[in-house]
């Protein structure tokens, strides 16, 4: 791992009570896995001591899988790590599988498979406030049970949905919150493999996914139901073929769900949402991001409804001929749909190949900001696949005033490479930043300097090479106080930071 303490000294720079009131606490921060295996975030929440991820791991060997619970303190730096091991592999669910319980704690369906036995086992889990197991209960085991989401319902039962077989088809588990069994309904044909599922104000239940039935009418098709608190089926609804729902939000007059699909009229994969009424009809659909090649992933992972309505959405993007943009996504969208704003994030961007950036799941922070954790790749030896934590403000700006430099990519891997010398400065600033072997950059660089209100004050061009950036600005005769520099090219925010001047 990365020593940590240019991650604490950034992050003070980023803490400010000035300015637009109290900031919220930013940072990007990246795990690797110590036992030099892949390690990917699939959920997160807030608690005492920062922020507690939960997600999997490998071994080295490829025959092992865990379950993790890593503790980050609250800017971002490693506390501590707990594993969960199995002769077997373990498996969680894919985006925001973990349950936050009103009650305290957290509670996540964990799937047990491989291992060169066919049967599938499905435990109950149950973590405390820091991530380490309360306790576990055996459910059930078969040919497959695959988990997928574990939530909360309203009188505290706890609901779990994922694939089973035989036969081959969506379930969904009810239990006590004390994991006593109460009901398990297989939905069958057309073997529905439901992703996440929702509960609303009338207590039933919409669950989203897609089928894989070889029916032409089902193969491949984003699906979802909605059904009685008992599994009987109100309606369903199904959309075009190569296309999935990854996650659905109850709101409060229909659903939300979200996925992609992979055949639009010029061959591309596309990351969507769509509003259906609580009568199963489509309120309003957008597509949100495009990549260029169907084979790519292009998706939309998780989300939430916030205190006004809007929603915010996460996800990933691939490409296939424009290898340099492998990005986070993190859209606001407004009650009708409408973007309000979206954002593309990398850790490690400007590289060519194969470097996924994946949000897996966002959750709403107490300071009005938003904590997101997934999977970052980058460069090898050691492995390249590091579970990535990254923690935003309300407007999803790692350095605030992010929103009013005129791009909309971000990247993080350059920021502790910034240097802004003197600091505080009273006649030149001088920026400096270290770029990358082969980092590419877009067109010109600009510094931009941003008074404590979020007003531009200052721009100017920053010569280039291929080793670093370095540039002066002149700050003698601003007024005394707080700023903000933002380094941007012609295509996305590089690094930034907080400057005093006196």
């Amino acid at each position: 791992m990365k020593p940590v303490h240019w991650l604490f000294v950034m992050t003070m720079l980023l803490a400010s009570t000035f300015g637009w009131g109290q900031q919220p606490i930013t940072f990007d921060s990246v795990r690797l896995n110590p036992q030099n295996s892949f390690l990917n975030g699939l959920s997160v929440f807030e608690n005492v001591n920062g922020y507690v991820v939960f997600g999997t791991g490998g071994d080295g060997s490829g025959d092992v899988q865990s379950v993790r619970a890593i503790q980050f303190d609250p800017v971002g730096l490693f506390l501590s790590e707990l594993e969960f091991t199995s002769p077997r592999r373990m498996y969680l669910g894919m985006h925001d599988p973990v349950v936050a319980l009103a009650n305290g704690g957290y509670a996540s369906g964990v799937g047990i498979f491989a291992g060169g036995e066919v049967i599938d086992s499905l435990y109950l889990y149950f973590y405390d406030e820091f991530g380490d197991t309360s306790w576990t209960k055996f459910l059930f085991a078969d040919t497959t049970a695959a988990i997928r989401k574990c939530i909360e319902m309203r009188n505290g039962d706890l609901l779990l949905v994922g694939l089973h077989e035989q036969p081959k088809g969506a379930f969904m588990f009810r239990t006590t919150a004390a994991g006593d069994s109460i009901r398990f309904k297989n939905f069958g044909a057309p073997a529905f493999n439901a992703m996440g599922v929702a509960e609303d104000d009338d207590e039933n239940l919409f669950l989203a996914g897609y089928a894989e039935t070889a029916d032409i009418n089902f193969n491949n098709n984003c699906y979802i139901i909605k059904c009685t608190p008992e599994g009987d089926v109100l309606w369903w609804r199904s959309r075009p073929r190569e296309s999935w729902f990854t996650h659905v939000i109850a709101v409060a007059d229909g659903v939300v769900a979200i996925g992609y699909w992979r055949q639009n009229a010029f061959g591309e994969a596309v990351a969507f949402a769509m509003k259906y009424s609580t009568d199963g009809d489509v309120l309003w659909e957008r597509n949100l991001q495009v990549a260029d090649n169907t084979q790519e992933p292009c998706q939309m992972n998780d989300g939430f409804e916030d205190a006004d309505g809007n929603l915010i959405l996460c996800g990933t993007v691939e490409n296939y001929n424009n290898v340099f943009n492998d990005k986070g996504l993190l859209f606001k969208l407004s009650p009708d749909g409408e973007v309000v704003w979206g954002r593309d994030y990398a850790h490690y961007g400007g590289q060519n190949g194969y470097h996924p950036q994946v949000f897996n799941a966002v959750q709403p922070t107490s300071d009005g900001g938003f904590i997101l954790t997934g999977e970052t790749w980058g460069p090898m030896p050691p492995n390249p696949s590091r579970l990535w934590l990254l923690k935003l403000d309300s407007v999803g700006c790692l350095v605030p005033g992010c929103n009013t430099v005129g791009v909309e990519e971000f990247e993080s891997q350059l920021q502790s490479a910034l240097h802004m010398s003197p600091n505080p400065a009273s006649e030149h600033l001088q920026e400096r930043l270290a770029l990358p072997e082969g980092y590419r950059l877009e067109g010109t660089v600009q510094a931009l300097l941003l008074d404590a209100q979020g007003r531009e004050v200052l721009r100017e061009q920053v010569p280039t090479n291929t080793t670093e950036l370095r540039g002066t600005m002149d700050v003698n005769g601003l007024p005394t106080g707080l700023y903000y520099l933002h380094l941007r090219d012609g295509q996305k925010w590089l690094a930034g930071g907080k400057v005093v001047v006196e």
